[in-house]
């Protein structure tokens, strides 16, 4: 669609409807996030646009255990619109519990028009076990596959260590070993970054490395790359090295460690994080490391580590320090031990222990069905397959098309993820005459296409912190406030249009109501109070 602005003069113009955010999926081949996927199931504008972009392709989801339970209201419902489609979609996890699998194979079956309850499914559907197992259907049909060769595995031993003994992580690591690499995974980026500044002063800045979701895309593009140069398959590793890091680490990223210091987690995370450890086959490890060993911080006494509790739910905690055993095999025991963790078997506990693990079963899962609740007030509803209904769906669609969920996209992005989550930015710092880059000098002239190409890459999550006291909504009127002032020149560049940005000061520092954001390129983001004043 070709539109006409009125000014002085004439411009024949190209409607922004047509090259914003909401036509990317419309490309033969995306990759992304899956939140792309998700908005399928959101009541939004121009929501027709996205489920075209994926009436014709191959739908490919990766990690799906790693969504919670908000999430997956919005997963299970633009599953049963694929299965309406027809569109295949393959979903990979190494660590799924089986609730979840056959809730997943059933919401695209029930998309495709079929009655779930009624269709034949194969033995031991409900609690099968095997690894690896693959389910699939074939029409009516349900299928799972699990004759693979059985693989001896690797033994790994696991050491739990109390709460007082997790606190003092240059100590431990010293204990552990002089030589190597270290892998620390904790729940947090600000324990990371705590960790990271403790181990840099007793072993030396040279020998840490730390990596979380708080830099710079560009940036931590960069730190994965210069990780998987050192300590990837073909890595040149050095002598010794610790690396810090938050859940960034745990999947995707091929690398290896040589021994494993992990926060308490739930078990399907922990089995994750062992993935890194002794991942290829080396002769050259240090001797004392040559048996995987994993050290599991708080994991004793059921005594929790407060921050972790606020990432997990403590009822996962529980059952997973109750079955975590002294020894695990990979991959052998993966589904045995995710299965029963995710179980509702009942748990044979002290007495001074009963009242405590009941308090976190009940919290959990009325805050499962709140989330639940919460999700579906902007949940598309369920695709109807019979050819009557056909109008129906497209009512139902326009029918929502004014509700808050599609303010701005932004929000949109944020609907689909629970209240936890935050708000991405273009990060950039204010130089002389203008603003460049942090990790490249000279002023940067946004009108450059290529430059601002490059400019939207530049791209950082906010955290929490940065709007749990004022509320999201603020935060973001904040930044519009910001843009306009500051950015309007954005307007012009379909690159960076509807974008928020923020410009660091000379000191690296941005102020948003009573939080001081500082960026370092070796911490990453940190937030403090205007009364804070250490960073890290």
């Amino acid at each position: 669609m070709i539109a006409k602005i009125q000014t002085k003069k004439n411009i024949v113009t190209v409607n922004d409807w047509f090259s914003g955010r909401k036509l990317s999926i419309l490309d033969d081949f995306t990759v992304g996030t899956v939140d792309q996927f998700l908005l399928l199931a959101l009541k939004q504008k121009h929501l027709m646009l996205r489920h075209l972009g994926f009436a014709n392709k191959v739908v490919v989801i990766d990690e799906v255990h790693a969504y919670d339970a908000y999430m997956s209201v919005y997963l299970y419902q633009a599953i049963k619109w694929m299965g309406a489609y027809g569109v295949p979609v393959v979903i990979l996890s190494a660590t799924l519990p089986i609730e979840r699998r056959n809730r997943l194979i059933e919401s695209y079956m029930v998309g495709s028009g079929y009655k779930f309850r009624r269709l034949s499914k194969p033995n031991n559907f409900e609690n099968n076990e095997a690894y690896p197992l693959l389910t699939m259907n074939d029409g009516d049909k349900i299928l799972q596959y699990d004759d693979f060769d059985i693989l001896k595995g690797t033994d790994y031993e696991i050491k739990r260590l109390s709460k007082e003994d997790s606190t003092d992580i240059t100590n431990l690591i010293e204990d552990i070993t002089k030589q190597g690499i270290v892998g620390v995974i904790v729940n947090t980026v600000k324990k990371s970054q705590e960790f990271a500044k403790l181990c840099s002063n007793v072993f030396g800045k040279e020998h840490v490395f730390l990596l979380h979701s708080l830099f710079i895309a560009t940036d931590r593009y960069k730190k994965e790359k210069e990780l998987l140069d050192l300590i990837g398959k073909n890595g040149k590793r050095p002598k010794f090295m610790i690396v810090i890091g938050t859940q960034v680490i745990e999947q995707s990223l091929d690398i290896d460690f040589d021994v494993l210091i992990t926060d308490l987690a739930p078990i399907d995370l922990i089995l994750q994080r062992m993935g890194r450890q002794h991942r290829h086959k080396r002769d050259n490890r240090p001797e004392n490391l040559k048996t995987p060993k994993v050290y599991v911080l708080n994991s004793k006494d059921y005594d929790f580590d407060k921050a972790s509790t606020y990432v997990y739910d403590p009822y996962l905690l529980f059952r997973t320090e109750f079955y975590l055993p002294e020894k695990i095999n990979l991959p052998n025991d993966i589904s045995h031990l995710v299965q029963l963790v995710y179980s509702d078997k009942k748990l044979e506990l002290e007495y001074n222990l009963e009242d405590v693990y009941t308090n976190y079963s009940v919290k959990f899962k009325n805050d499962l069905t709140n989330k639940e609740t919460k999700a579906k007030t902007f949940r598309l509803k369920s695709p109807e397959v019979n050819k009557k209904s056909i109008e129906k769906n497209i009512i139902e669609w326009i029918k929502y098309s004014d509700t808050e969920a599609e303010a701005s996209e932004i929000k949109a992005y944020a609907q689909v993820r629970d209240s936890e989550d935050s708000i991405e930015v273009i990060a950039l710092k204010k130089c002389e005459n203008g603003y460049e880059f942090f990790d490249e000098k000279g002023i940067l002239d946004p009108s450059d296409n290529k430059i601002a190409m490059k400019i939207a890459q530049h791209t950082i999550r906010l955290p929490k912190s940065v709007y749990f006291e004022n509320g999201i909504d603020n935060v973001i009127k904040f930044l519009e406030g910001y843009y306009r002032e500051n950015l309007n020149c954005w307007d012009n560049q379909t690159w960076l249009k509807n974008n928020l940005g923020i410009i660091f000061d000379e000191n690296n520092e941005f102020r948003i109501f009573d939080k001081i954001l500082y960026y370092d390129t070796k911490y990453g983001l940190v937030v403090k109070k205007e009364d804070e004043n250490e960073r890290v």
